[in-house]
């Protein structure tokens, strides 16, 4: 009995929380109709961007100081470049450690009939979860960026091929856009969106900058300045083309012997693990049996 009105009290507290919820968001919603009403949406539009996606978390909950520059370096290198997405991370870190919160707390409560027991691997859990979080994202940006090094000497030598045969280096940005989205499909997508800021009248130095922030990839701001420098001061692009061909293609061979080095070190743990004690048995075996047949017979 006490069992089911402690489930009871925990689903009033979990339905109360998520009414909270619901009611900020209303509330900001009615505050941004309010201040377009009122004529201040122009005033409030980075904040009015920031909370379109998802209303803004309490100050304890919110990713401050390092841990926010951490994040949205992160972000950005993972491909995520909208205005809310940090806080869009923020709220699905919270609400993933509150459903592994729930999800512990129900299965220890099913199993021993008590909270109170489960209390230890319900926290456990969820501060695993809340801190794998930031972990999860690293992998998607450190994946990101594998395969836009590994994209970046098919997409260099498009640009090659297309420079040598007369074609200027604006249209070469919008051929690749428009075209190469097969060959080089990543890479195709952020010329895309450097085609359109120039496409509303953006300088060429800040597009270029914006190009290769999103692009995150070492060695993309040096082939930025390199195309600014093509374009207002008449440098030969070819041939430094050239050299950073041959520099991500290096880098594509150390990656691969870098992944062929762990699966190396990957097998011998394997063998150490499954196979040694197999020939242990194998070779000590007979040997202890013997041994063991020895002491038998003197025993007797």
């Amino acid at each position: 009995m006490q069992g089911l009105l402690a489930f009871f009290l925990f689903a009033v507290a979990v339905g109360g929380l998520v009414l909270a919820v619901a009611g900020l968001r209303w509330l900001q919603v009615d505050a941004r109709l309010g201040a377009r009403i009122d004529g201040q949406a122009e005033r409030a539009g980075s904040a009015v961007g920031r909370s379109r996606s998802a209303p803004r978390l309490p100050q304890i909950f919110s990713a401050r100081g390092r841990d926010r520059s951490e994040i949205e370096q992160k972000l950005r290198s993972a491909g995520y470049f909208e205005p809310s997405a940090l806080d869009a991370f923020v709220w699905l870190r919270l609400a993933a450690a509150v459903a592994v919160a729930v999800t512990t707390m129900l299965t220890c409560w099913a199993i021993t009939g008590s909270f109170a027991k489960g209390m230890f691997p319900t926290f456990a859990l969820t501060g695993l979860t809340y801190i794998g979080a930031k972990y999860v994202l690293y992998m998607r940006a450190n994946g990101r960026e594998q395969v836009l090094t590994s994209e970046f000497p098919f997409l260099l030598d498009l640009m090659m091929m297309m420079l040598e045969s007369g074609v200027s280096l604006d249209q070469c940005f919008r051929g690749i856009a428009r075209d190469e989205r097969v060959a080089v499909p990543n890479h195709s997508r952020l010329v895309a969106m450097l085609v359109e800021d120039l496409d509303r009248g953006q300088d060429y130095q800040v597009a270029f900058d914006r190009w290769a922030t999103r692009v995150g990839v070492q060695g993309s701001r040096e082939l930025a300045a390199l195309f600014r420098q093509s374009l207002f001061q008449g440098m030969e692009l070819v041939p430094a083309l050239r050299e950073f061909i041959r520099e991500f293609s290096q880098r594509r061979v150390a990656r691969a012997r870098e992944q062929i080095g762990k699966i190396t070190v990957r097998m011998v743990v394997l063998m150490l693990v499954f196979f040694m004690p197999a020939l242990f048995i194998v070779l000590a075996g007979p040997p202890v049996a013997a041994i063991l047949d020895t002491l038998r017979s003197t025993g007797r």
